[in-house]
C-alpha cells in the first residue's frame, strides 16, 4: 500500500510540476508533495501525531532529525555547487525567500528520498544523533547523492544553456 500511494503521489506531483506557472507555484507543489511524504512516512511507520516544527522548534525525534539531516543534505549541495564552480547563493527557486537559494534548491533533490524516511526509521528505532547521522552518510554514499546533484545541475545547465 504505501508503495502505491507514493507512486500515486509522485505521479500527481509530476503533473502538477508541468503545469505551473511560476517558481510559486512550483514551491506550493513543493510544499504539498513533502507535506504528503510525511504523512506517507508517519503512515508507515507507525510514528503517531505530528507534524512539522520550523526552525529547529520540534522537540520530538523525528523533527530533531529532520533538522539535523537536513543540515547534511545542504552541505553536500554546498559542495556540489562549489564543485561546478557556481555561487551557492545564486536565486533560483528559494532564493527569493532564503539566503543561499541555489544549495537549498539542490538539496531538495535529495532530502526527501534520503533524511525524509530514515528520520522516522531512526525516531522510531529510538535512534541516538549519531545513529542518525551515520545512517544518513551512508543512506547519501549508497544512493551517489554527491553525483546526482552534481549531475543534475549540469543537465539543467545544458537544457537552459542550450536554449538561450
Amino acid at each position: 500500500m504505501p508503495a502505491e500511494r507514493l507512486r500515486h503521489l509522485l505521479k500527481e506531483a509530476s503533473v502538477r510540476n508541468q503545469e505551473a506557472g511560476d517558481n510559486t507555484m512550483l514551491l506550493t507543489e513543493e510544499a504539498r508533495l513533502t507535506k504528503a511524504l510525511f504523512k506517507l512516512a508517519v503512515d508507515a511507520s507507525g510514528y503517531g501525531d505530528f507534524t512539522r516544527a520550523k526552525r529547529g522548534t520540534g522537540g520530538d525525534p523525528a523533527n530533531r532529525f529532520l533538522d539535523h539531516g537536513n543540515y547534511l543534505a545542504y552541505g553536500l549541495a554546498a559542495t556540489a555547487t562549489w564543485v561546478l564552480g557556481l555561487p551557492h547563493g545564486l536565486s533560483v527557486l528559494h532564493g527569493k525567500t532564503r539566503r543561499g537559494g541555489l544549495v537549498f534548491d539542490v538539496a531538495d533533490l535529495v532530502k526527501d528520498a534520503s533524511i525524509l524516511p530514515q528520520a522516522f526509521i531512526s525516531a522510531m528505532r529510538g535512534d541516538e544523533e549519531q545513529e542518525f547521522r551515520q545512517a544518513c552518510i551512508e543512506s547519501l554514499t549508497r544512493s551517489e547523492s554527491l553525483d546526482f546533484m552534481i549531475d543534475s545541475l549540469k543537465v539543467v545547465a545544458e537544457t537552459l544553456g542550450g536554449a538561450a
